[in-house]
């Protein structure tokens, strides 16, 4: 390719105009499309029940009639309502005010139902929730207070009676970056202002990439090195160093980059003892710790960012939040029901990690327990345990492990980073003390469990090391969205002092 007619345009200019608009358009679209809290609903049905040939009632050839504890319902007619969380947070408990409600004027509620949730379970806690009886004769719908995952939806059906028509909302939803709100979505027709949206953005990032295809010809990054690098320790971690890994090689093609969690103490140890026998090796090695190594006078780490951890509690529970002596009481086997929780009446099934290399469940002693040890192990898969157990506990050896047993197992619960938690739709995320984990409340003190993640390695690195090119890429601006995905805050964004 022959690029001597760019005559004297600055390359360097180039990268740095094509990484500002990229910036730009993901810092908007986070802020004002990912980052907000909404619930959207639609009148999928609202019609009269009823089959007649013509509107001339004395020439009926069919007349469905509907009754209701024996009585005909006047004027029935049935309506379907379908809600979503079209947002792109997760909507709390707390995020539901002035009682988000549906209305249906001049009709009155006959019979009620939920119907196609997903996940199911959400389904079924609200049937249990709203109490169909208590409607009937009413006109107005309350939905429950109840955390609604991202990408969650569900529908009320109903039979109504009376001559009115249409459905109003009231009530609001706070939250997120730019606030949350209820909106009324009509049936789409066509080509959605979403959908437009995103394809516009996606026509323009796909010209930003081959803009930056066209630079990378000319003049690769300047952090690429070349060699290999194992990243060992936190599994809390573990996904998020997984995608920084892929965003780093793609770009760097001689970089081989490995992961190989093996929990916090665990990499801490196994960095310590590859320094002491080949301190070439070691020099390949970089170990994720959650909290700062002890005894480690050989080591030379830094802080990264803040890891926000998060109580996971299945939804089959119907608990959507727990205060620190609750959480005590469940992890010293005085409570082992959802029941006495205020939930079902589910036994409690404690799912945690392996200790004592795992540096989230020492964080979770430490933050959340007050230093206390968790029992003792009753089951070996987290499903059957010891019939003389007056508790149900398992360990597993990984984070993924862990939020895998939560989501699935009826009553679980565990803990683990937000950002993974979130992905799990039968895991509702539980707040503490009233406090929904989120960086902010990390920030301002309100919120307790979290910890330092750091990056060790053994003594300083070679600067044209990839060991050193690496952790330089690991604290730079373009790996930010990918720790905040992970639920991650980058130490640059806390006050001055907080990650020590």
């Amino acid at each position: 390719m022959d690029f001597s007619g760019l005559g004297d345009i600055n390359l360097e200019t180039i990268i740095a105009a094509i990484a500002l608009i990229g910036t730009a358009v993901a810092w908007l679209v986070d802020r004002y499309v990912l980052r907000r809290k909404r619930l959207v609903y639609r009148v999928q049905v609202d019609a009269p029940i009823g089959v007649y040939p013509s509107r001339d009632k004395t020439h009926r050839m069919v007349d469905v009639e509907v009754r209701h504890q024996g009585a005909v319902v006047e004027n029935p007619s049935i309506v379907l309502l379908r809600l979503d969380n079209a947002g792109g947070m997760d909507i709390d408990p707390h995020d539901m005010h002035e009682k988000v409600s549906f209305a249906f004027p001049d009709r009155k509620i006959v019979g009620l139902k939920v119907t196609e949730a997903k996940p199911k379970s959400l389904g079924e806690m609200l049937q249990r929730r709203i109490v169909p009886d208590n409607y009937v004769d009413t006109s107005k719908l309350v939905v429950p207070r109840i955390a609604i995952n991202r990408g969650d939806h569900f529908k009320f059906l109903l039979v109504l009676s009376g001559t009115g028509k249409g459905v109003t909302h009231s009530g609001y939803l706070a939250g997120g970056s730019t606030g949350g709100g209820v909106y009324h979505e009509p049936r789409p027709r066509g080509p959605g202002r979403r959908t437009l949206m995103f394809g516009a953005m996606s026509l323009l990032l796909v010209g930003a990439l081959v803009a930056l295809f066209v630079v990378d010809v000319l003049q690769p990054p300047d952090n690429c090195a070349s060699g290999q690098v194992r990243i060992i320790g936190s599994t809390a971690v573990e996904s998020t160093m997984r995608e920084v890994r892929t965003a780093y090689a793609a770009d760097c093609t001689d970089a081989d980059i490995t992961i190989a969690a093996n929990g916090s103490r665990s990499g801490i140890r196994t960095l310590q003892e590859t320094g002491a026998q080949d301190a070439g090796s070691a020099g390949k090695l970089i170990a994720m710790s959650d909290g700062t190594a002890e005894d480690a006078p050989d080591l030379w780490g830094e802080p990264v960012a803040v890891v926000v951890f998060a109580v996971a509690v299945n939804r089959s529970a119907d608990v959507t939040g727990l205060t620190t002596a609750q959480l005590r009481d469940v992890y010293s086997g005085r409570v082992t029901n959802w029941k006495q929780l205020g939930g079902r009446d589910l036994p409690i099934r404690m799912v945690s990690r392996v200790g004592p290399d795992s540096g989230s469940r020492r964080v979770f002693r430490d933050k959340v327990l007050n230093g206390d040890q968790e029992l003792g192990i009753s089951s070996d898969d987290c499903r059957r345990d010891d019939p003389a157990a007056k508790f149900h506990r398992c360990e597993v050896g990984t984070t993924e492990e862990l939020l895998t047993r939560v989501n699935e197992i009826d009553g679980a619960i565990g803990y683990g980073e937000l950002g993974g938690t979130r992905k799990y739709p039968e895991i509702t995320v539980a707040s503490i003390d009233g406090v929904v984990p989120d960086a902010a409340k990390v920030a301002d003190g309100s919120y307790r469990f979290w910890e330092v993640e750091h990056a060790y390695t053994y003594k300083t690195p070679p600067a044209d090391s990839l060991t050193a090119a690496f952790l330089e890429y690991l604290r730079s601006p373009q790996v930010r969205p990918v720790l905040a995905r992970g639920g991650l805050v980058p130490c640059n964004d806390l006050p001055g002092g907080f990650c020590g």
